[in-house]
């Protein structure tokens, strides 16, 4: 295989793009994402009984094997009396949280020493800015890849058999084209960067050539470029679903999409440390959550996974500070719990206040989107006391009403602060291109 794949990197385009067209995406990526995209594509007939019991066989032996092979999980074990045969899932919660810091500190400690493989550097930057890494393997790219187009099933779109159109991981420099076309996965990429009213209409042109139902974007660009079509009165001849991730989705982002577009609005919730994995499923703005993933725990609104997938550098308990709102209602999608809400945002995106408290963005959304004259915003903390509001004016409001409808709402939740509004023609956004609504300097 890795032959095959030196040859072809050196051939013609010409002979890359038949190749592509005529061997499919499932046997040009290997055994391994094969395998797990028909384990999931079967246990969706499972009972969801069925599945939870898989979810906890495979628990207790990710558990046994942290015990066995991990130095750093053997010794917490044995403090906290978890036995290496766990009877239940509970078991798990006398350990205690992991967290970056922690496996910046005991990162030798944490690698399986029973893995012979070649293991990979994982990287992120996180929505701090932090930077973090971890070890994997190829392995865990494949089953992550089969994971994200399950998701994408569950909602009847598809990647890589047909063309898809991405608006994200594509900065263009000065002069080159506004898209372009990996034909290896089959996708037309745009930039993220460039959307703005003065190109709109470039974009659903060039969106419209690829004949493609599938737009992947980020919610927040989502909501701007529906938006922006809105407003000329642009239409997609092809486009039936748009699907996000790397971003919590406000419910007005969706209700803008779908009453602009006619196009409903899907997601998948994941994280670059790859233990949780929930998504939405057909006609469903919830979160279904995939057990066979791993086992995710909802504490106090806070997220905390366990990976399946990883065999590496197992993670037990991980915390990634993501907030999430419990569905209680026991109502399944096929063999998959509906167990999410909503996912609100991390604790990095709180406003905290001169008293102690820490707000979660959620309280500003809804009061934001309510306030007249309001398109977008985004809230900056810059000190305990000191708090800056932007907003793209909606227009054909009263200036002086919106801002004091801003300045009453803030005041309400946060108290007596320095406060400064500004209208702006476009919001700031992060280095991949989206929009950050709450953005703290603290």
């Amino acid at each position: 295989m890795a032959t095959a794949k030196r040859l072809l990197s050196k051939a013609p385009s010409i002979i890359k793009r038949a190749y592509y067209n005529l061997v499919p995406f499932e046997t040009r990526y290997g055994k391994e994402f094969s395998k797990t995209y028909k384990f999931l594509n079967q246990t969706l007939e499972w009972t969801p009984q069925m599945l939870k019991d898989y979810q906890f066989y495979t628990l207790r032996k990710t558990v046994a094997n942290a015990y066995d092979n991990v130095p750093y999980y053997h010794k917490l074990m044995t403090d906290y009396g978890v036995k290496r045969v766990i009877d239940s899932p509970e078991d798990i919660t006398k350990l205690p949280l992991l967290t970056k810091q922690i496996i910046r500190k005991n990162w030798t400690d944490l690698i399986a020493t029973n893995y012979n493989g070649t293991p990979l550097t994982f990287k992120t930057s996180g929505s701090t800015g932090e930077k973090f890494q971890f070890l994997g393997d190829d392995n865990l790219y494949k089953r992550e890849a089969a994971f994200v187009l399950r998701a994408f099933n569950l909602h009847k779109s598809t990647m890589y058999s047909e063309r898809t159109v991405w608006v994200r991981r594509y900065a263009p420099k000065a002069g080159d084209p506004i898209s372009y076309t990996d034909y290896e996965l089959n996708r037309t990429y745009l930039s993220p960067f460039n959307v703005s009213a003065d190109t709109i209409s470039d974009y659903v042109e060039e969106i419209n050539k690829t004949g493609a139902k599938t737009l992947v974007t980020y919610p927040s660009l989502a909501n701007f470029i529906a938006t922006l079509m809105s407003d000329k009165g642009l239409f997609f001849d092809y486009i039936e679903s748009i699907h996000c991730a790397s971003e919590m989705i406000l419910p007005e982002w969706r209700k803008n999409v779908e009453k602009s577009l006619g196009i409903k609005l899907y997601a998948h919730y994941g994280m670059m440390e790859k233990v949780s994995f929930f998504q939405n499923v057909l006609n469903e703005d919830r979160y279904a959550e995939s057990l066979e993933y791993g086992y995710t725990e909802i504490e106090d609104g806070n997220v905390i996974g366990t990976g399946f997938l990883n065999d590496v550098m197992p993670l037990i308990r991980y915390t990634p500070g993501d907030k999430a709102i419990v569905d209680d209602s026991e109502e399944n999608f096929l063999s998959l719990p509906i167990s999410v809400k909503d996912f609100i945002g991390r604790s990095t995106d709180m406003i905290v206040t001169e008293d102690g408290r820490k707000l979660a963005g959620v309280n500003f959304y809804t009061m934001m989107y309510k306030i007249p004259g309001v398109k977008m915003f985004q809230i900056i903390q810059k000190s305990l006391t000191d708090i800056e509001v932007q907003y793209i004016n909606a227009g054909n409001h009263s200036k002086e009403i919106t801002e004091g409808l801003i300045r009453r709402g803030i005041f309400d939740r946060v108290g007596k602060c320095k406060l400064t509004i500004k209208v702006v023609n476009e919001l700031e956004r992060t280095k991949s291109g989206k929009f950050k609504t709450i953005k703290s300097e603290l």
